[in-house]
């Protein structure tokens, strides 16, 4: 079963109910300080299911808590923005997106860059990270960028996939090595 920790208390969460694939209309908005417990649960439900990743293999004992502090943090930021997709007053789906800067010696200075994307399983395959990513889209044209980067898990072929649908191109890998 999944919870949600609230400052350290295991709540049930809205993330345990399931059904057949959503139907009907998603709308997407920009996420706000009072959404935090949201941004909070669907964040950690993204490192919870890719629990097999390297990177996301050790999670923290006191992630919920940091995850309050640092996501609160990130929606205060005018650099940033987190979008979340809602389905009849539930929200289905998250993505952050930043503006940052490029490496100086080439183009573009600036770039928008994705990270932190979710859409819970049942809303999958029915448009949600398409909405959201539009909307990113949208952020990230009105600020002038003309180039969006992202990273996502490899072994992720359902991700693999959308992003290339969405135009998106490999252009280099991450590696991780642990030292022991």
């Amino acid at each position: 079963m999944t919870t949600r920790a609230v400052r350290g208390e295991a709540q049930p969460s809205a993330l345990t109910a399931r059904g057949p694939a959503i139907t009907g209309s998603v709308t997407v908005r920009a996420a706000t300080p009072a959404d935090l417990d949201t941004v909070c649960e669907l964040r950690l439900a993204l490192v919870r299911e890719h629990r097999a990743n390297p990177l996301y293999s050790q999670l923290r004992p006191d992630a919920p808590i940091l995850a309050r502090r640092h996501f609160a943090a990130q929606l205060r930021s005018s650099d940033e923005v987190i979008f979340l997709a809602e389905h009849e007053g539930r929200a289905v789906g998250i993505l952050r997106c930043v503006q940052v800067a490029g490496i100086p010696l080439v183009f573009p200075a600036l770039h928008g860059y994705i990270s932190s994307v979710y859409v819970v399983p049942e809303a999958r395959r029915c448009g949600v990270l398409r909405q959201l990513f539009g909307e990113a889209l949208a952020w990230c044209r009105s600020r002038g960028l003309t180039e969006i980067r992202l990273h996502n898990a490899v072994e992720n072929q359902a991700a693999n996939a959308a992003w290339e649908s969405l135009g998106f191109e490999t252009a280099e890998y991450l590696r991780v090595l642990h030292i022991t």
